[in-house]
């Protein structure tokens, strides 16, 4: 489980930390850029091209701008800051760090594309290309593939910008592509339900999504995955406490039966685990907690025929999991 992006509190270092399950111990695996003279690092610090002086980028909010590559071992950032502090300012600028060498690339700073604070994205492994929608101040629904060259010192491309799939109510939602279904759910928020985005016709208008079960009111800061063993989403928020919930696809294969069928919820939770994260970190961590905020600390790890959801809370608290099957 990797973690990396900028502290709420003014805390500038591009460090790099992982939780390695096997152990159950957290490392540090890359140093970073952790302290420089003044205007070298810190509030009023500018570096057009969004990476300190040692090649790695300013860590930003990240929001749900980040994902992994499993066949390129990436680790990928969809946007980049070039100041932080109270004048932080954003850029359409990406970021990948690749855990075989521990190395950072950057790739192209896009021409038009708007990526700000709130955005989302998901990993499209079959086309190799990071899709990412801007939260509520930016402008973009569009792709980014790591792959190549430039021979400027940067690496990958980006894909065609689109209009935003959502002009109101962008922020803080979160969106996952399910591979074989070839379809990209997305959980708005603001309209206390899911939507549907077609990765093959880029520019379609979202698409409502009906829903049936156990399904929780949809919140802001939360997470949704693909576990690909069970084949179905899971959905989760620091809101509904203990609680996790998969969803199913109705019946069929096509974009036309997949958004006109009834998607369907199911509460996993045993409800014999009395341990419930939220309050239990809440209860731990010494420091200040934005209870609702999930954004990529929720993730699904696959191993042969099993799939485990891992939570990470706080920096001084545990690490949790749960079997899903």
């Amino acid at each position: 489980m990797i973690l990396f992006g900028g502290g709420h509190n003014d805390y500038f270092g591009s460090d790099v930390h992982a939780f390695d399950l096997a152990t159950r111990c957290w490392s540090r695996i890359l140093d970073g850029y952790v302290v420089r003279r003044a205007h070298e690092y810190g509030a009023g610090a500018v570096y057009p091209d969004a990476v300190y002086p040692d090649g790695s980028p300013l860590p930003p909010h990240t929001y749900g701008y980040v994902q992994y590559d499993s066949v390129g071992n990436d680790y990928l950032l969809f946007k980049g800051q070039i100041e932080l502090g109270p004048d932080v300012q954003a850029a359409p600028i990406p970021h990948m760090l690749n855990l075989d060498s521990l190395r950072w690339r950057r790739g192209p700073k896009h021409p038009s594309a708007t990526l700000t604070s709130g955005g989302w994205t998901t990993w499209d492994p079959s086309r190799r290309v990071m899709w990412g929608h801007s939260g509520d101040d930016g402008n973009a629904f569009l792709s980014f593939s790591p792959d190549g060259d430039n021979g400027d010192g940067t690496f990958g491309s980006w894909g065609t910008c689109y209009p935003k799939k959502m002009a109101d109510g962008a922020d803080h939602n979160a969106m996952q592509i399910d591979p074989l279904g070839d379809i990209i759910v997305v959980i708005a928020s603001a309209l206390n339900g899911i939507c549907a985005i077609d990765p093959s016709t880029p520019d379609r208008d979202m698409a409502p999504l009906a829903s049936a079960g156990d399904r929780p009111v949809i919140t802001a800061y939360a997470a949704i995955e693909y576990t690909p063993n069970l084949d179905q989403f899971v959905y989760y928020s620091a809101n509904d406490g203990p609680q996790i919930y998969t969803i199913s696809a109705p019946a069929g294969s096509t974009w036309s039966q997949l958004v006109s069928g009834t998607w369907t919820w199911r509460r996993v939770h045993n409800q014999k685990n009395s341990l419930n994260p939220i309050a239990d970190a809440q209860a731990l961590s010494s420091h200040a907690v934005n209870t609702s905020h999930t954004f990529g600390r929720f993730r699904v790890a696959s191993y042969s025929g099993t799939d485990v959801a891992i939570l990470v809370r706080h920096v001084d608290t545990p690490v949790y999991a749960m079997r899903l099957n």
